[in-house]
């Protein structure tokens, strides 16, 4: 009998054992995501990988509120973890309440530690992307660090009520007199049982050439 690692699929993202996926995402800029849940994590809490043409970028874990537990790359040694109490928790029930949440948190990375100060925004504006209803989203982020030069980042992006999760759009990062913009706009949304869940292969603007971009459907103005 075939072992079950030769039985997989290459092209396919296993999550870890215990853990089941729920959506993947294609996006504009060469990269999707995969989002799953694990059993053994508090209600609520979801993660995500990152994947560009060359293999997983990022991973990242939430909880119901949004917050940022935990993150890391591939070849990082330690991973980013959210320091508890925060001064501001993230909290997703505040934006769909009130249009707008602050948040104030630190991260530490063995002795590294990072606070992240900003705001998300409801802008009124609900878009559909393939089938799916989002609410636009305006944001401006600041990551003071004690190792690294801090970091500004600003842009809109995207909500899902239905998933309690932000999904990314335009963003511009501004580290010192380094400016760069990036647009990872999300074209697909793919569920359990369709055809290109769970995939490891970014499809859209891996190579100008061949970009395919599908338009976003906005909604009506809230």
């Amino acid at each position: 009998m075939p072992s079950n690692a030769i039985a997989q699929d290459a092209d396919r993202y296993y999550p870890p054992a215990g853990c089941f996926g729920v959506l993947t995402t294609q996006n504009r800029g060469c990269v999707l995501n995969n989002i799953y849940k694990c059993e053994q994590d508090n209600p609520g809490e979801s993660w995500r990988v990152m994947f560009d043409r060359e293999g997983p970028t990022f991973f990242s874990k939430i909880d119901y509120q949004a917050q940022w537990l935990e993150s890391y790359d591939p070849f990082s040694e330690e991973p980013d973890v959210l320091r508890l109490p925060a001064v501001d928790p993230a909290n997703l029930t505040e934006l769909f309440n009130s249009g707008i949440d602050t948040f104030d948190f630190v991260q530490t990375s063995g002795q590294k530690m990072t606070r992240i100060v900003g705001f998300d925004q409801l802008t009124g504006t609900d878009v559909i992307i393939d089938g799916e209803q989002l609410l636009g989203t305006e944001y401006n982020v600041r990551y003071q660090s004690t190792v690294d030069q801090d970091l500004h980042v600003n842009g809109y992006e995207y909500v899902s009520v239905k998933h309690r999760r932000f999904f990314s759009g335009i963003a511009t990062l501004t580290q010192g007199d380094d400016v760069e913009d990036r647009d990872h706009t999300p074209i697909k949304f793919i569920y359990p049982g369709e055809p290109g869940f769970f995939t490891k292969t970014p499809l859209y603007e891996c190579e100008a050439s061949l970009a395919q971009y599908a338009p976003i459907q906005e909604g009506f103005n809230r």
